[in-house]
């Protein structure tokens, strides 16, 4: 009875009622966000360029033009013109150090980042003057390249005698000390070299200040550790480092660190409590992965993912760390160190395979052709293991800086990725033909090679030890020059990429590294609607003009979340 006299003195209500569940249904349909009047190259091949898209719920609806775009237009639509600028899909840093960024935007640690000798030297000068005596002195990024003199420890005696100081090269794989550093650590003529390391010595024996790999720790073990961040301050330097890259156009990082469980929890706490926007996937170390058991995996709007290991195979090739077949050229009978993880490859297969087993990928750092081969071996070996096909392991060889020609299709063949760095070889053409010679040279750094191949390349920085900035990438990529466009016409530009193949190592081939092949990397119906706006048409301008990029807008789920002033 209620309910008939309900109905028979309220149809106005009932009418409204029906009426706003109508309108409700309607709205469902409708786009949040709707921007037109954009170049958009979306990278996706069936609609390869658009001028307008319309997203909700942090996914693209549409992609087309302005008129397509406007019916998802509602009441609550906001309508963004871009005035005609340049869209590109949201920008994948494919490896970097995450967790220093914020730490060192925050507390601003020395840096001799390729600085002339001259020039570092007055900097180390100018630290001994602030600290006590006998305090150590410690940097990171000196590049002995591009001195006019080999690095020896009576540089940094002179000025700073009784101050042990301690440089770490940019690379991150050598190390470079004074006298007063080797004193408080006992090293002397003696001192035998570590495994997988090298105590660069003079004419006389003596250690001329210079530890490869390994050996570095035969003096960082005596360094005071660092003064540690409060919890609010390691909250703070994520969130620094989270706006620096969304600044810099990047929507998604790689972590190449290889973290711990403490590290996981601070890094879901930083989500939860909103310090944390851009999408992060981390790599862990081999305990972390153990203890966690399984990958974490789309956490937080898919802004988290914990699903690959690090590991080392080798060290650099700057320092001469890295595991070569044949002996470096300006060094006759140094060919590098394998990491105790490369020396055997059966233990180092197991290892891979267990993993794949409980969810995760691997990773590794592999430079020199002979530690690219012990890697590669591993992968295929634990993959016959476990049984597990290429597109289930899409394992990921870190760097691949120099291959055996041999080498080169089994990237392909198994469908390893190669994750490298565009900017280490402009870098690091200053010294590769003094190391490795100019025929093995030609082969490194083999990005065009890989894709002739078959293959797919994952592109990054290595920050901190290169510049993060995704256009100097790109630039390199296309170019195979630095930033001063030189050398001319490129070193060995044969192994240069397109334009286009460089974007996709950017953007769709590291989403496929993640397993996101089918929701991010370009701008597509029902992907995240991650992408950036930019000041210049990157397809059409001079290649030579690639790195001076600036960011207008970038959009994470098709928020704004950065904005150029």
């Amino acid at each position: 009875m209620k309910r008939i006299a309900f109905f028979t003195r309220s149809p106005l209500y009932i009418i409204g009622l029906i009426a706003f569940i109508l309108m409700s249904a309607c709205a469902s349909d409708n786009a949040e966000f709707i921007y037109v009047n954009g170049n958009f190259y979306t990278l996706d091949e069936n609609v390869p360029q658009a001028t307008a898209v319309a997203v909700r719920d942090g996914k693209f609806i549409y992609v087309g033009d302005r008129d397509g775009a406007m019916t998802y237009a509602g009441n609550r639509t906001e309508v963004i013109d871009l005035e005609d600028q340049t869209v590109i899909p949201g920008l994948t840093e494919s490896h970097m150090h995450f967790d220093n960024l914020g730490r060192n935007l925050l507390m601003a640690p020395l840096d001799v980042y390729w600085l002339p000798l001259d020039e570092l030297t007055e900097k180390i000068e100018s630290a001994v003057k602030e600290v006590e005596p006998g305090e150590w002195i410690i940097a990171r990024g000196y590049n002995d390249a591009i001195w006019d003199e080999d690095p020896h420890r009576r540089q940094l005696d002179a000025v700073s005698p009784d101050n042990p100081v301690v440089l770490r090269r940019y690379c991150g794989h050598a190390h470079f000390v004074n006298t007063r550093a080797l004193e408080k650590a006992g090293v002397t003529a003696s001192t035998e070299d570590p495994d997988a390391g090298s105590i660069i010595r003079d004419a006389q024996g003596e250690p001329t200040g210079v530890l490869v790999s390994a050996a570095g720790a035969l003096v960082t073990a005596y360094v005071p550790p660092a003064p540690s961040l409060s919890g609010a301050e390691e909250l703070e330097a994520l969130q620094m480092g989270s706006d620096a890259l969304l600044a810099a156009g990047i929507t998604t990082v790689h972590c190449a660190t290889g973290i711990g469980t403490d590290e996981i929890r601070l890094r879901q706490e930083a989500f939860e409590q909103g310090y944390l926007q851009v999408r992060l996937m981390d790599a862990v170390s081999i305990e972390a992965a153990r203890e966690l058991g399984a990958p974490l995996e789309g956490l937080y709007d898919d802004r988290y993912t914990v699903r690959w290991v690090k590991m080392f195979a080798d060290g650099s090739l700057g320092g001469r760390g890295a595991a070569m077949l044949e002996s470096y050229d300006d060094m006759p009978g140094e060919l590098g160190a394998l990491r105790a993880l490369g020396q055997d490859e059966e233990a180092y297969a197991e290892l891979v395979a267990e993993l794949l087993e409980m969810g995760f990928i691997t990773r590794t750092h592999s430079i020199g052709d002979r530690g690219n081969r012990a890697t590669l071996n591993a992968f295929e070996n634990a993959m016959e293991m476990t049984g597990k096909q290429p597109e289930e392991a899409r394992l990921v060889v870190e760097h691949a800086q120099v291959l055996h020609p041999d080498d080169i299709e089994r990237f392909a063949n198994r469908r390893i990725i190669a994750s490298m760095q565009p900017i280490h070889a402009t870098e690091d053409m200053l010294f590769v033909e003094d190391r490795i010679g100019p025929e093995r040279a030609a082969g490194a750094y083999a990005w065009r090679s890989i894709l002739d191949k078959g293959g797919i390349i994952a592109a990054g920085s290595d920050y901190g030890v290169s510049p993060f900035n995704p256009f100097y990438g790109l630039h390199a990529a296309v170019t195979r020059q630095d930033r001063e466009n030189s050398p001319e016409g490129g070193w060995f530009p044969e192994q240069g990429m397109t334009r286009e193949e460089a974007l996709k190592a950017y953007t769709k081939w590291p989403a496929y590294v993640e397993f996101s092949e089918n929701r991010k990397g370009s701008i597509s119906q029902g992907n995240h609607a991650d992408f950036i706006v930019i000041d210049r048409d990157y397809f059409k301008v001079p290649a030579e003009e690639i790195h001076e990029t600036r960011v207008l807008r970038t959009v994470l789920a098709g928020h704004t979340v950065f904005m150029s002033e």
